[in-house]
């Protein structure tokens, strides 16, 4: 389930957004949302920081509300963010890296402009679905890094991290080879205790060298308890 997280000082303005962004989803998406409306900005800030969100809208019109918002806007950096101003809100006070918005609506919020909205912030949900499904996503302390599945070459497990190995890359994050297992698509197959190869890659299975070679030159062990399932599978 994914989060929207809302800071308005006006409780109209904020069911206006819910309303509009409920009837969006409804309409777009089987994705399920959770709603989190707040008038305080740092119980809004220290909700996004503790528990993140998705979706972000955010009354960036005075100075302690953009201040509340940095640091839980540096926590939340791959979310969709909303910025709520004031006509008169000077656009150098929060287009900038800090807070960074995603779209912008302007006071007063009228229908039109929260269904636009709304229209943009489910967009945002269908392509991270969409992409969830194309990509394996590593969350590091920088942010979330999207690496289309086609573009791995196996998985291995080496001391305590996990490895994700590219054609020219390796990428280190935590985890575990068996929670991979039922994470990935069925091409993902395991080939050793401590590989998991895409069988999309394999160009040829030396079964005597306890061996796998990849289309590019790269090579993984095969051990003897996967042995008969790969072989079944490249020659099925």
């Amino acid at each position: 389930m994914q989060r929207l997280i809302l800071y308005t000082p006006l409780p109209e303005e904020s069911r206006l957004l819910q309303k509009a962004l409920r009837s969006r989803m409804a309409r777009q998406s089987d994705e399920e949302l959770e709603y989190l409306a707040f008038t305080d900005a740092d119980t809004a800030a220290q909700e996004l920081q503790h528990n993140g969100a998705a979706l972000i809208g955010w009354d960036v019109s005075t100075e302690p509300a953009r201040r509340a918002l940095v640091p839980a806007r540096a926590a939340c950096r791959d979310a969709f963010l909303l910025a709520i101003a004031e006509q008169n809100t000077s656009p150098l006070l929060f287009l900038n890296p800090g807070i960074g918005p995603n779209s912008l609506v302007l006071r007063p919020v009228e229908k039109g402009e929260a269904e636009r909205a709304a229209a943009e912030m489910a967009a945002r949900l269908f392509q991270q679905a969409v992409d969830s499904r194309l990509s394996f996503t590593i969350h590091t302390r920088e942010g979330s890094q999207n690496i289309p599945y086609s573009n791995i070459c196996y998985f291995e497990a080496r001391g305590r991290k996990l490895y994700l190995r590219l054609p020219g890359e390796e990428i280190g994050f935590a985890g575990t080879l068996e929670q991979l297992e039922g994470e990935l698509p069925a091409n993902f197959r395991r080939t050793h205790r401590s590989f998991i190869v895409n069988t999309d890659k394999i160009e040829q299975v030396l079964l005597t060298e306890n061996t796998i070679l990849l289309w590019n030159g790269m090579s993984v062990p095969l051990s003897r308890s996967y042995k008969k399932e790969i072989k079944e599978l490249c020659h099925g």
